[in-house]
């Protein structure tokens, strides 16, 4: 893991997302629920690849997994149509037979669609090994993302990705580890995402991407272990990419002290290999081939902002001021806590970040302590590097921090209290590391709780069941459920029009006869199946967790065999498990059925219907089959549970566009719609209407003009401002004013608007702008 940890994993057996495996050939973050790793890591070199043996094929279960873990098994991959797809190849462990064993380990495989390993993947395979024998250490990370809750079958835990990705980093060969020997501009990153899919394009250069591209689809963070610099430049890097030389032309706040984020516009940052603040190199992200987001370095001096790529260096129009900079280590505090908290929310999360904002390296212990507000209650304290306390909420560490950078932050997970209020403050302080400078080490953190209930309450436990005691003739088709969750729509059980009933239908049991055909993909042909379907009302989502009870009875002659899928809207139906009726005539309970390692089935959003199905097949004409009431009780014979969460209303684009640039959604402050904060005197909601910086002045953003023979005025329009209302209003004495006589000649990305009546004639008439908001 030369490159970092991008993930956290750790050797925790009960850390089944994200545990650790470190052997001799690779590192790997295996997820048990996903019958894979998030990411297996790797060092190449030609020695490493050098063909003192060949390929062993000896695939085999991984018996060192924590034995909590589900084994995959070496033939669970058979018939699903996906290769076992090496994630550290064969080829680059050809040094040894114990090697080459190791890859063969189904841990080390995930599923890739053949013209993808085959092809696509081999093809970055081979030019890896191209690069190690001329001479290199390629460093190298891959893995999955995108996952929908498909399994490559019915009986293993093993999902398929719709994406596979690689990133790789070529260093040349020398002294010292290959850290040592990478800088910004010398080192070849290569970034690839290819869509899991036969039929993709054989050559891997058509699917070549940036590395900040792939931990956007994967929430990983790669390059951890690099100085932040040259992690930023890793990030950007998009290999082969041509592209005209960068252009800046804006930079957003004009001055700040170091630390401070700064927003820089402009053109052609693809690819972008340093950003710097008067020569200081800035730690930066790439948000698009137009904005850069930098954080200003502590040695930074006032100077010119410059942005560098392959293919030129840009400067900034005017200087960047710098404030507060020191030659003492003066450390910092930043907070933040995850979105969305809610009343009775459990695993919510708070981020306590120390940085070194002085101008020399800090020295001696670091003591911090969060003063945690009633309504959370901490239930883990943790950071890398950190000595932790849960009980006192403290983190101490001794080791220098270097001017401009951080260290690890500390993150503490809290239940919110039922009763939590709608705000809440969490306030850290900390002293120590040789600095003087003690007004900035504390900070205060509001934390919005949204309210438990949101036209309702969250709800846990039984979705719907059905009861079938006392039915006869096979009983109604739809046949409503006994329970039904708040907030949830259920549709009743039904049966397919290839269904038969009668009436001499056994009494206890809901169901059909006539399931002939012989297999499940028949039988759907032949609408040989029954259904319900659930769906969360406006303003809640729904999570299913499991089929917790299913009762059946089948005649002699009756289906021997059932499949159980699902469908989210109008896609496609998903295999979830194949169910055999072995118990005939006197009734049988099927085990619970686990949905929750379905992605597709959680959180499934207000007004999208999930349909669950159930065929049945391999029966005779006049065979038998029941949800049938084999307990002989008033509790339900088919029962499925989950939960319904209330969905806080989507902030709208007013609330958006505050976020962004005052840091809260209130309206209230100096993100009040009515605050002005820049010496033009225009208010909050005015700039935002029009799309301009609330912080800086702006000359004539509105202009007026008579050459068409009327009053009129033209200015620009913030397109995604849908919550606003701009009109032109008409007076004739600047004390009444009306929209009547007014005509909108454009309303896009720039507002226009004249008065109907002319000119001429002598008449005073005055045209004004105004936006209103609900």
């Amino acid at each position: 893991m030369q490159l970092g940890n991008p993930s956290n994993a750790s050797a925790d057996t009960n850390n089944h997302s994200h545990y650790l495996i470190q052997r001799s050939i690779e590192a790997l973050d295996y997820n048990d629920s996903r019958g894979q790793a998030n990411w297996a890591s790797w060092d190449l070199t030609s020695a490493d690849a050098n063909n003192a043996v060949t390929r062993q094929d000896s695939y085999a279960t991984d018996t060192n997994l924590p034995t909590n873990f589900h084994p995959v098994l070496d033939t669970d991959y058979v018939g699903s149509g996906f290769d076992r797809g090496h994630l550290c190849p064969s080829a680059d462990r050809t040094d040894s037979t114990n090697d080459n064993d190791l890859t063969f380990l189904m841990s080390n495989m995930m599923p890739q669609a053949p013209d993808n390993n085959r092809i696509t993947w081999q093809g970055l395979e081979d030019q890896c090994r191209t690069l190690a024998d001329a001479g290199n250490e390629v460093l190298i990370i891959c893995g999955p993302s995108g996952f929908n809750g498909s399994h490559i079958s019915s009986t293993t835990n093993v999902l398929i990705a719709s994406n596979t990705w690689k990133i790789v980093v070529v260093v040349p060969l020398g002294g010292g580890t290959a850290l040592s020997r990478i800088t910004t501009t010398t080192n070849l990153v290569i970034a690839i995402r290819v869509p899991n899919t036969n039929g993709v394009n054989p050559n891997w250069t058509n699917y070549v991407t940036s590395a900040h591209s792939i931990e956007l689809d994967t929430g990983l963070t790669f390059f951890t272990a690099l100085p932040g610099p040259i992690a930023s430049a890793f990030r950007a890097k998009i290999y082969n990419l041509a592209s005209p030389p960068p252009a800046i032309t804006s930079f957003t706040p004009a001055s700040g002290l170091a630390g401070t984020s700064a927003v820089i516009t402009g053109t052609n940052f693809n690819n972008t290999t340093a950003v710097k603040f008067n020569g200081s190199n800035a730690v930066y992200f790439v948000d698009s081939n137009t904005q850069i987001t930098a954080t200003v370095p502590t040695n930074a001096t006032t100077g010119l902002i410059t942005v560098t790529t392959p293919s030129g260096t840009a400067n900034s129009a005017a200087s960047f001021t710098i404030a507060g900079v020191t030659n003492a280590p003066d450390l910092s505090v930043a907070l933040s806590h995850s979105s969305g908290d809610m009343q009775r929310d459990i695993g919510d999360t708070l981020v306590i970040v120390i940085s070194n904002v002085g101008g020399t390296a800090s020295s001696g212990a670091v003591n911090v302590t969060d003063i945690l507000p009633a309504g959370l209650t901490a239930t883990a304290i943790s950071g890398a590097g950190w000595t932790t306390n849960l009980v006192n909420l403290t983190a101490t560490r001794s080791d220098a921090l270097g001017a401009g950078l951080s260290f690890p932050s500390i993150t503490i997970t809290v239940n919110v209290a039922s009763n939590a209020p709608a705000s809440v403050t969490n306030n850290v302080n900390f002293g120590g590391g040789g600095e003087t400078n003690l007004a900035n080490n504390s900070a205060s953190d509001v934390i919005p709780i949204a309210p438990f209930t949101v036209g309702g309450t969250n709800y846990t436990g039984v979705l719907a069941g059905w009861n079938v005691s006392g039915l006869t003739d096979y009983g109604p088709s739809p046949f409503a459920a006994a329970s039904n969750a708040p907030n949830l729509f259920v549709g009743g059980l039904t049966r397919g029009s290839g269904v038969k009933t009668n009436s001499s239908g056994a009494t206890g049991g809901w169901g059909g006869l006539a399931f002939t055909n012989l297999s499940a993909a028949t039988a759907i042909a032949a609408s040989q199946f029954v259904t319900f379907s659930l769906m969360a009302s406006n303003g809640y989502k729904v999570s299913y967790t499991s089929l917790n009870r299913f009762d059946y009875r089948r005649s002699g002659t009756g289906p021997t065999n059932s499949v159980l899928q699902f469908q989210v809207g109008s896609g496609a139906f998903t295999d979830v498990m194949t169910f055999s009726n072995s118990s005939a005539s006197v009734g049988a309970t099927n085990p619970p059925v686990d949905l929750s390692g379905f992605a597709a089935l959680q959180n499934v959003g207000a007004n999208t219907s999930v349909t669950f199905r159930l065929v049945n097949y391999n029966g005779g004409p006049a065979g038998t089959w029941y949800v049938w009431d084999f307990a002989a009780s008033s509790a339900p014979d088919l029962a499925l549970s989950g939960t319904v969460t209330p969905v806080p209303p989507a902030p709208t684009p007013l609330q958006t566009w505050r976020q962004l640039w005052f840091g809260t959604t209130n309206n209230s402050g100096t993100a009040a719609d009515t605050y002005v904060g820049s010496s033009d005197r225009m208010a909050n909601l005015l700039k935002y209407a029009l799309g301009l910086n609330p912080t800086t002045a702006t000359t004539n953003p509105v202009t007026g003009d008579i050459s068409t023979g009327f009053l009129r005025l033209t200015t620009t329009r913030n397109t995604n401002a849908t919550d606003v209302t701009l009109s032109g209003q008409v007076s004739g004495n600047l004390t009444t004013w009306t929209t009547n006589g007014t005509v909108v000649d454009q309303n896009g990305a720039v507002f226009q608007v004249h008065d109907s009546a002319t000119v001429t004639g002598g008449t005073n008439r005055f045209l004004r702008l105004r936006v209103t908001s609900p």
